[in-house]
């Protein structure tokens, strides 16, 4: 197999910026549709609502795409909330959405990088970070949660999620299968990079081979672990949907009465804090406080 080098960070972020800048519109679809896709973004709302509680001050949304969780963020008592995203175009379309609820907290649009946060230190009373900001960060990510732990404030909650290594290769496969070549791929796993990127954690981006972003996985115990070093305490960590993930009959079963639905939601919860599942969803959430100096 032909040594794939990891991007440098300047290269894997113009990357990312020109890919979300071109997807804005998929992007926001990416949680809605399929049913599965409404059960990841749920579960994801009740995690945000759980923590944020009634936290007032300012909340440093990092990578808002195109504002999908923004309104839910704007919505609870505080002064206001910064927006930092890679992407222009992104931040436009949040931007657009954002002027039809001016009644709710101000929002302070900001294209830079989670790396290089041009904000104050000590001056965020809360990050929200979902869209597994940290996995796309790769071997930068250890140095962004360092950057957010830097700005929060002493006892500031900063709510995450991570890839999984069951996710992601779940979804290079079905990328594989959408383009007509999952055959191809496992009958040369080596040539498609499958058994590099279990063996290190990354998955190296290289055109040619299906894989189109430099991508890091994580288990619970290494996220736990990273966000240690950052100053952080990790107080509550759930896998999002270990029991119906991509099960579009049951989900769809469930939706049809209200109160089924609601226990789903809360049987996914429970199921989904137990230590032997973190890794066997679409990734995990996980909500930490920063530590006092």
């Amino acid at each position: 197999m032909t040594p794939v080098s990891l991007l440098s960070p300047e290269a894997r972020r113009r990357r990312i910026r020109q890919a979300f800048d071109d997807r804005v519109t998929r992007e926001w679809k990416r949680h809605e549709g399929e049913p599965w896709r409404v059960l990841r973004r749920t579960l994801r709302e009740r995690f945000l609502v759980r923590h944020l509680g009634r936290r007032g001050g300012t909340l440093l949304e990092l990578g808002p795409g195109p504002g999908r969780f923004t309104p839910l963020l704007r919505a609870k008592p505080r002064q206001a909330v910064v927006a930092v995203d890679i992407s222009r175009d992104s931040l436009l379309a949040a931007r657009r959405r954002a002027r039809s609820t001016p009644d709710l907290a101000p929002v302070h649009w900001v294209q830079g990088v989670g790396e290089h946060l041009p904000i104050r230190s000590s001056s965020v009373d809360g990050v929200v970070a979902l869209g597994n900001i940290v996995s796309f960060a790769s071997g930068d990510g250890p140095r962004l949660l360092e950057e957010l732990g830097r700005v929060t404030k002493p006892r500031a909650a900063l709510l995450v999620d991570f890839q999984t290594p069951v996710g992601a290769t779940q979804e290079f496969f079905h990328q594989a299968a959408r383009h007509r070549m999952l055959p191809r791929v496992l009958r040369d796993r080596e040539y498609y990079l499958v058994d590099e990127a279990l063996a290190s954690g990354i998955l190296p981006f290289d055109p040619r081979r299906l894989t189109q972003w430099e991508f890091k996985f994580y288990t619970a115990e290494q996220a736990t672990r990273d966000l240690g070093k950052a100053g952080f305490e990790v107080v509550d960590l759930m896998s999002v949907g270990p029991v119906a993930r991509m099960d579009d009959r049951l989900i769809s079963v469930a939706r049809r009465d209200r109160r089924t639905w609601q226990s789903l939601l809360e049987v996914e919860e429970r199921v989904g804090r137990r230590p032997g599942v973190r890794e066997t969803g679409d990734g995990f959430l996980v909500c930490a406080v920063r530590r006092r100096p």
